[in-house]
């Protein structure tokens, strides 16, 4: 009898370490009006060595979002029409088009700009590390911006880390902190203009 017991405390114990990281994740991406702003670290998960890089993370929904990598140098912005890819030190910067890559990139749907559904199969996976998870998997393989998986986790319905595995199974963990919802953000932080003497590179052509 204690046996019997024993298993079934173990089998609601499992189910009760499957948290709702669906719920959390539709939580987030509720408000399409909203804003986001936070600091994250970025770490690229090597064989011999970590990459290790961080900066400043903003978005304005739909569609606007800023990324500064703060040591490299680099800054992606997204005017809502456009995405800007900065390199400084190179003086160049990669253009393409949003429409063209929304919904493909992981890093793009936090900007609540695309139906997440339509481009992945979305299921919730057990907690790990205090945080409710969500697994993200592209439905079509061929056309998933050379990402794999995208996994996404959540506390207390707040964004707290992004994982993800591309198509050479490199694994990329994006952590963020002050994660701040909701305030006023520079409308300026979402527009690029380059300056004299960047080469610009349209990625569409």
């Amino acid at each position: 009898m204690l046996k019997k017991y024993s298993i079934l405390i173990l089998v609601l114990s499992c189910n009760f370490a499957v948290a709702d990281g669906i719920k959390s994740l539709d939580y987030f991406l509720q408000n399409k009006d909203t804003t986001v702003n936070a600091n994250f670290t970025q770490t690229v998960v090597g064989l011999k060595k970590n990459r290790i890089s961080s900066g400043v993370m903003e978005i304005k929904r739909p569609n606007k979002f800023r990324w500064e990598y703060t040591a490299e140098g680099q800054i992606i912005i997204s005017d809502g029409k456009t995405i800007y890819i900065y390199d400084k030190p190179l003086a160049q910067v990669t253009e393409r088009k949003l429409s063209k890559a929304l919904g493909k990139s992981p890093a793009l749907l936090l900007a609540g700009g695309t139906d997440i559904k339509k481009n992945y199969n979305v299921t919730n996976l057990p907690n790990n590390g205090g945080l409710e998870w969500v697994n993200l998997a592209p439905k079509i393989a061929a056309d998933n911006n050379g990402f794999k998986s995208v996994q996404i986790g959540f506390k207390n319905n707040t964004l707290a880390q992004m994982n993800f595995v591309d198509s050479f199974d490199t694994k990329t963990v994006i952590t963020f902190t002050n994660v701040k919802m909701g305030q006023s953000l520079n409308e300026t932080d979402f527009t690029f203009t380059p300056k004299a003497g960047i080469d610009i590179v349209n990625a569409d052509e």
